[in-house]
């Protein structure tokens, strides 16, 4: 299939950890803090109507659709969302096609039946959840946002839509590869995407994070930011739940292994085009999960200006950093290298493209790379029903990546398969 922003993180050779405490961690919460922290915590856990004990010890409590925490929002007390809302303009989304390096998409949620409808799954949370994730979450928008020498210990492997006055976005998404690196303490490692306008921004993604869930399971995450307000998943209102069976902070199960089975995970967020909602899929189905209303951001009330796909991982600052990805230098395989595959935007035009314009990024070569494989073809005579050196099996490779025979070269080493039937449709051969 065409594949677009195929591109591989990696981090370090060795799998090295470092135990420490998020910074900021070590502070003393004041009396008023510790207040809210209380208070936070009532309006987190409300009462049930059903509660769900997973395999791995987590509870999620299904909790009246307007009850959820996105309501206690002061800018969403006087909605009118309901729990079967759905968007009023569908997003058309770009078709994946089988390739045999595609991995297995995965369909994560709640086993059984989830959810009662009208209600929506909330995990549990302890003081010491909420402590451990609010210290967290001030640590990450004050400084792990800018990436500079006065903020070291976050680490980037990216690509990233270069800048243009012009240019804006409706949304984006991708397939990533979905593993678990060796992180403790205070350490992190993601796979992401971020959508961001000014100082607003979505991230989503997978996870392996002890700081802000207590384990080092990989997760489901989201986090935005909008103004002053910042956290991740439902730890703060904004993030309207639709679905009765998907959790934000799910774990995400199989894990790729080098070599293969390989696993990935589609995320999607587009912008509405009616109601200007920033709605999340998740999966091969595209399943909704549920959006950030426009309301809540100033610069993504409008259009995104900015979208980078790749790894992110932290240490504490002078320490060895945690492996990103599938923990190894890069192999140029997507079997053995972590990746995200079809790297799409959506334009002003609200059209899925294939992310064009990017750049690659990573701030410490030595440790962590990115490459951006571009656009990449996989045809299988079995599925054009025919073979070489007929001319239609190479017109359907052609019209997969988009490209004029004039500006293709072909390269075989069958005289008559190879040669003959590449120059008779105009492509060049080697």
């Amino acid at each position: 299939m065409a594949i677009k922003g195929v591109l591989s993180f990696t981090i370090l050779l060795c799998c090295l950890c470092y135990c420490g405490k998020v910074e900021g961690g070590h502070r003393k919460l004041s009396r008023k803090e510790d207040l809210e922290i209380e208070k936070q915590l009532k309006l987190l856990n409300k009462p049930p109507l059903k509660t769900i004990k997973t395999e791995s010890e987590d509870i999620y409590d299904c909790i009246d659709f307007y009850k959820q925490p996105a309501f206690d929002h002061p800018l969403l007390k006087n909605h009118t969302y309901h729990y079967e809302m759905r968007p009023i303009s569908p997003n058309k989304r770009m078709i994946e096609k089988k390739a045999a390096e595609a991995g297995e998409p995965l369909e994560i949620g709640l086993k059984g039946e989830g959810c009662p409808i009208g209600t929506v799954p909330i995990r549990r949370t302890t003081k010491e959840d909420l402590i451990r994730a609010k210290l967290f979450a001030e640590t990450y928008a004050s400084r792990f946002n800018p990436l500079t020498n006065e903020w070291p210990g976050l680490h980037k492997a990216i690509i990233q839509t270069k800048y243009d006055p012009v240019k804006r976005y409706n949304g984006g998404g991708g397939m990533f590869s979905v593993y678990q690196p060796s992180v403790s303490g205070s350490q992190f490692s993601s796979a992401q995407m971020t959508i961001q306008s000014g100082s607003d921004s979505i991230k989503v993604g997978w996870t392996v994070n002890p700081s802000l869930y207590g384990d080092t399971k990989t997760r489901l995450f989201t986090f935005f930011k909008a103004g002053s307000t910042f956290c991740f998943n439902t730890r703060c209102p904004g993030f309207v739940i639709v679905n009765t069976h998907l959790p934000l902070d799910i774990i995400v199960m199989p894990i790729s292994t080098r070599g293969g089975p390989i696993y990935k995970l589609n995320l999607f967020v587009y912008r509405e085009e009616v109601s200007g909602r920033w709605w999340l899929e998740v999966g091969p189905s595209y399943t909704k999960v549920g959006y950030w209303p426009p309301n809540i951001f100033s610069g993504l009330k409008d259009l995104a200006t900015y979208i980078e796909w790749g790894g992110e991982a932290y240490s504490v600052p002078g320490q060895p950093g945690p492996p990103m990805g599938s923990g190894e230098f890069l192999f140029g395989d997507t079997s053995q290298d972590a990746f995200c595959r079809q790297a799409t935007t959506v334009d002003e035009a609200h059209e899925p493209q294939d992310a064009e314009n990017t750049q690659t990024f990573a701030d410490d070569t030595g440790s962590y790379n990115v490459h951006d494989w571009g656009i990449r073809g996989l045809m299988l005579s079995s599925e054009v029903g025919y073979e070489k050196p007929h001319s239609k099996i190479f017109e359907a490779a052609l019209d997969q990546i988009n490209v004029e025979a004039c500006k293709a070269v072909h390269v075989g080493d069958d005289e008559k398969a190879d040669k003959l039937g590449a120059n008779a449709i105009g492509i060049d051969c080697w």
